[in-house]
């Protein structure tokens, strides 16, 4: 049997998605429909991956015995109490436990990411990422910034700070910025902007550690098996998140208080510097 499953939205969900594939193909041969071929590529348990400008009709998803779809965002997810998995798994009729974690095969990147680190003269490294929201789909450098969410980037006076901090605390390790050419840059670091996603998930791999937003880096953590420091904003950790990384909130901790959530308060993402460098620090010990 074959089925294809169309895999919508941004590289978030489509690496959540991966997470369910070895669930799927228990069932079924697995072939995925989606804008992100890269999320699927290489991936053990998938037959094909097609690029979603392909028509439906083409003769390889015609092909399928069953053809499905599901969009969490408009599904229980909504409610707030389901990881963005976890819906998922409702949603195709999977079993879902936490240990099912997003899973990215991106080997084939390796040689080139180990280029871009020697052409750079990068040898010990940690990775930034304080912005987000732009589809690097149809991305133009010269477009001016915009973010459909902006409430969940982290203030650029803030992430300033938090750049001198990290370089005063780790003064042999390069700064790596993996944010697009056209966001916001900060000093003491390095633009990633000419990698493609993909490698930005490679490189997370040898990575001393990450401080972001929810964005890539948090999305592609548990497949890179790297722990870092997560600032949330407008949106919540329990559903996008994941518990190996510190997760912070200016009206919470680490651990998840619904009572003090409100996705419009503009100060939730102002998490003093001081408290993410201590967090990141208490990694670093943990990996040591």
């Amino acid at each position: 049997m074959l089925n294809t499953y169309v895999v919508e939205g941004g590289v978030g969900k489509c690496a959540a998605f991966t997470a369910l594939i070895p669930k799927l193909r228990e069932k079924s041969e697995v072939q995925i429909y989606t804008p992100y071929i890269g999320c699927f590529a290489s991936n053990p348990d998938v037959k094909l991956v097609l690029e979603e400008t392909l028509p439906l009709q083409d003769a390889r998803i015609m092909a399928s015995d069953n053809l499905y779809y599901s969009e969490p965002y408009k599904s229980n997810f909504q409610f707030g109490k389901q990881h963005i998995i976890e819906s998922y798994c409702e949603l195709h009729g999977v079993k879902y436990n936490k240990s099912m974690l997003p899973k990215l095969y991106t080997e084939y990147h390796s040689k080139s990411v180990k280029e871009w680190l020697i052409k750079n003269k990068i040898g010990k490294y940690l990775l930034i990422q304080f912005s987000g929201g732009q589809p690097q789909m149809g991305f133009n450098a010269n477009n001016k910034y915009t973010n459909i969410n902006p409430n969940r980037n982290y203030q650029p006076f803030l992430a300033q700070q938090v750049v001198h901090m990290l370089r005063e605390e780790y003064p042999d390790a390069t700064i790596i910025d993996c944010t697009l050419a056209n966001e916001p840059a900060y000093m003491d670091t390095i633009k990633a902007s000419d990698l493609h996603w993909a490698q930005v998930h490679e490189l997370l791999k040898n990575a001393e550690g990450f401080v972001s937003i929810d964005s890539c880096l948090n999305h592609f953590s548990p497949s890179a098996e790297k722990q870092g420091v997560v600032v949330w904003g407008s949106t919540r950790w329990t559903q996008f998140g994941y518990e190996q990384n510190k997760n912070l909130q200016f009206h919470m901790g680490n651990e998840w208080d619904e009572g003090k959530y409100n996705d419009s308060d503009p100060r939730n993402n102002m998490v003093e510097p001081k408290l993410i460098i201590d967090e990141y620090k208490k990694l670093q010990q943990i990996g040591k």
